[in-house]
């Protein structure tokens, strides 16, 4: 259908309907018009504030909440104390229960776990090491499945046939398995979160992959392309500013979804001691520690499986939302 009066301004070029339903805020708008993907938005915001705030040293905090809120409680709270720190023996007893509970303190809100350590301090802390790990874990399997995608797509033939045997190769391998012997083996039977990170991100990189493939088969046949070819531009400057850029969205979508994923992966290999290690505040690894005592104290378990079903479930909307931003059948 050719462009009508009502999609033309009065200069002959685009009008500002067509314009509004292209860039970041019309994706934004759409996404914010979501109640579901909003909610989902609201906690991904609320978790990248809170890991980011915990990576500031914990005297700066004090000294920038004494400067706006000056009360007697404000050294007290349990945000300011390190997560690692044990007290000294006497200090104060081990795994003492919630505030709520009838033997808990409001010094420790949601109590403390065996050591005597503040589990709301840990709780929130844990948040940086989980969602740390999930973007840079995401973002490798992406940049990697990105030009292992593109770059098989865009020249086909051979470079496809062995890109792609590469890909199934390490696709048929079960991903647990081979995180943990990624994880075990280069690390030299240390486990260590460092090689827990690149180990997922490794077995991401097959799925950004066939994803991003799909995408530039059906792009590189597109005009814009063939002029840009015929015009003499070289074939990696196409594939970075034409091919890539008009394949985004998909990778872009999924790679939202598999941040939740991550985490969820990460917290598995800290649960069963292939991930992050004691005393590093990390919600797998203290799903570890209290599952011993499920009897004397629950709670230890339910507060980091908390965190975790509320991050993932963030994540999962937003990138719902994202999604149908994304999808131009559904752009009115």
């Amino acid at each position: 259908m050719a462009i009508g009066e009502s999609q033309l301004d009065g200069d002959g070029g685009p009008s500002e309907d067509v314009e509004a339903q292209f860039g970041w805020r019309y994706t934004f708008g759409k996404v914010m018009q979501d109640t579901t993907a909003r909610w989902g938005l609201y906690v991904v915001a609320f978790v990248l504030f809170v890991s980011a705030y915990t990576m500031v040293d914990s005297n700066l905090s004090r000294l920038t909440f004494g400067a706006v809120s000056d009360f007697a409680m404000a050294e007290a709270l349990p945000i300011f104390d390190h997560p690692e720190r044990i007290p000294p023996p006497g200090e104060i007893e081990g795994n003492v229960p919630p505030a709520f509970h009838v033997d808990g303190t409001l010094s420790h809100p949601l109590g403390t776990d065996p050591d005597g350590r503040d589990y709301f301090t840990r709780i929130v802390y844990g948040a940086q090491v989980s969602v740390s790990v999930g973007i840079v874990s995401t973002l490798i399997g992406f940049v990697g499945g990105t030009i292992v995608g593109a770059v098989s797509g865009f020249y086909g033939g051979r470079v496809d046939d062995v890109l792609m045997r590469l890909v199934e190769t390490v696709y048929a391998i079960p991903p647990l398995i081979l995180i943990i012997v990624f994880t075990v083996f280069i690390s030299g039977g240390t486990p260590d979160i460092t090689y827990a990170i690149v180990g997922v991100g490794i077995t991401f990189i097959p799925v950004f992959a066939r994803i991003i493939r799909s995408e530039v088969l059906s792009v590189r046949e597109m005009d814009y392309i063939e002029a840009a070819k015929a015009s003499g531009v070289k074939n990696r400057n196409i594939i970075r500013r034409h091919v890539i850029p008009n394949s985004f969205a998909p990778v872009l979508v999924y790679a939202t979804l598999q941040i939740g994923v991550t985490i969820l992966i990460v917290a598995g290999l800290s649960f069963l001691g292939f991930g992050a290690q004691p005393p590093t505040p990390d919600w797998g690894q203290m799903l570890n520690v209290s599952h011993g005592y499920m009897h004397s104290n629950v709670w230890l378990s339910i507060w980091p499986g908390m965190a975790i079903l509320v991050t993932i479930m963030g994540f999962n909307l937003f990138g719902d939302g994202l999604q149908d931003a994304l999808d131009p059948r559904t752009n009115d």
